[in-house]
């Protein structure tokens, strides 16, 4: 029953995120924050959505979460054509963090039933916690998925009090690729920076909203990596579905 209800929650739990974050800079209403784990302002020095994180300090926030929460793991899965590493983190229990190797070999003995005996797969399923796995900014000029990442990632970690944030940490593990294709995000940031006048302009015509080709969608070799999932023929995408095989999650959310 676990693995079959969690990852619906989850979702709902997400879009009502986003839908408050949209309108408004109060990410969760009404929350309380444990303070001894590190907001974005206190690690990079810029706020939620204020500047851009780049690869650079994204890193820096991964090993400070890290390194203030016993609830999360930051494993690095590959690295990109110009050299960058590629991070996905896992949100959960202490107690199911202690034990990621079984639940990876729990989840993939379920991918692949056929030797199980009907009795073995339902002791998996009521062992096994749901696998939520949220990627984003495979798209490196999308850049808000990434800070979206962060964000989802420190209410995770940081909420107290919340019944909801409770449930899911206990019953589910939260993957969270917080930046899929770094190479064309530093592109992008390159321009942003170079085109931005002293004051923000909001004119979708503002050179600082205007990319020259090639921009920053695409990875180093210009591929669109949303569209390499099945060619297989880029670094980050093959190091990425090693990965995803290694976990073989409820949810997937791009």
């Amino acid at each position: 029953m676990v693995m079959r209800t969690l990852p619906a929650r989850l979702l709902v739990f997400c879009f009502f995120l986003s839908v408050v974050c949209a309108n408004g800079f109060q990410f969760f209403p009404g929350a309380s924050y444990d303070p001894n784990i590190p907001s974005l302002a206190q690690v990079v020095g810029h706020d939620w959505g204020e500047a851009i994180t780049d690869q650079e300090e994204l890193q820096k926030y991964l090993e400070a979460l890290e390194k203030a929460s016993s609830r999360v793991r930051v494993i690095k899965y590959g690295e990109t054509w110009e050299g960058r590493s590629l991070h996905y983190l896992v949100i959960g229990s202490e107690k199911n963090l202690a034990r990621l190797d079984a639940i990876k070999a729990g989840l993939r003995n379920l991918a692949y039933p056929q030797t199980l005996a009907p009795s073995a797969a339902q002791d998996l399923i009521r062992s096994l916690p749901s696998v939520v796995w949220l990627a984003y900014s495979v798209h490196g000029n999308e850049t808000s998925g990434t800070e979206a990442a962060l964000l989802t990632a420190y209410h995770l970690l940081a909420a107290r009090g919340d019944q909801l944030v409770d449930l899911i940490t206990a019953e589910t593990l939260v993957v969270i690729d917080p930046l899929q294709n770094p190479d064309g995000r530093a592109r992008f940031i390159s321009h942003f920076e170079q085109n931005r006048g002293r004051w923000p302009d909001e004119s979708r015509f503002a050179a600082e909203h205007v990319e020259n080709w090639p921009g920053g969608r695409t990875n180093h070799y210009l591929f669109d990596m949303n569209r390499d999932w099945f060619a297989l023929t880029q670094p980050e995408t093959r190091a990425r579905v090693k990965t995803f095989l290694e976990w073989f999650p409820q949810v997937f959310v791009d």
